[in-house]
């Protein structure tokens, strides 16, 4: 391995030291944009070529630690918590798509292209205690990328997590979650293998698409203002996810 590598790896190894089981995200959006994107066929990213099949859309609520959650179950010994911060949106347990409260996160393009059925979100109030006492993950680097654009095109990620740096001078991460099928080598073994990228230029703060062209050329995106149909046949979009913190909800 050469030293640039190893390099690039300690500092990797530096920012995900002290991660657990926990992903905050910023915003309400964000989590929402998540969850659209994970769960439901008939949602923004599905529209883009993406997803299940789906009608009901599942928003849990945790009233203990005050956070809406989604819960990923990994192919080890323990499971991955995504949250955000926030006090109940709503006191009712089920939800039409086309309810009020949706549009102060979505814009309109977003709406239009997020649904097509009868879609219903449910907010299950449920606390989640499977990362309770479990040990921390265990990260493990399976593919870095030198550049987005080898990122994109090679892995094409449906989501891309990004943590970033605290100062201009430090890369930020850009990371997905390697999800290929591993068997622990212990049963208190947590491991977390990722495909990451460092990017040293800050490439998508601010950033919430980005969009790979047929030419693989890659564009930054804020938001969806408008998407063509030639555009979902021809082209792949990839929502980034910007991460608050690595901290347990409960501290």
């Amino acid at each position: 391995m050469s030293d640039n590598l190893k390099e690039k790896i300690e500092v990797i190894n530096t920012h995900l030291k002290h991660f657990t089981h926990y992903i905050e995200l910023e915003n309400f959006r964000a989590f929402l944009l998540l969850t659209l994107n994970s769960q439901s066929s008939t949602n923004i990213m599905a529209q883009l070529g993406l997803g299940g099949n789906r009608e009901i859309i599942n928003l849990p609520y945790d009233p203990e630690r005050e956070i809406y959650y989604q819960k990923i179950n990994l192919l080890s010994s323990s499971s991955l918590l995504i949250y955000v911060k926030s006090k109940e949106i709503t006191k009712e347990f089920l939800l039409d798509k086309d309810h009020e409260i949706f549009k102060k996160f979505l814009n309109i393009n977003e709406l239009s292209l997020a649904f097509r059925g009868k879609e219903k979100f449910i907010f299950p109030r449920v606390s989640d205690c499977s990362t309770i006492d479990d040990s921390k993950l265990n990260v493990k680097i399976d593919d870095y990328f030198h550049s987005l654009e080898s990122f994109i095109a090679f892995t094409q990620p449906s989501i891309l997590f990004v943590l970033e740096a605290k100062s201009t001078s430090d890369p930020d991460l850009v990371f997905t979650f390697n999800m290929m099928p591993q068997l622990p080598r212990s049963t208190d073994e947590n491991m977390l293998k990722i495909d990451i990228h460092l990017d040293y230029e800050h490439k998508l703060k601010d950033i919430t698409y980005i969009k790979r062209e047929e030419n693989y050329s890659i564009k930054y995106m804020k938001d969806i203002k408008e998407v063509s149909h030639a555009d979902l046949y021809k082209s792949s979009f990839s929502l980034i996810l910007h991460i608050k913190s690595l901290d347990d909800p409960i501290r």
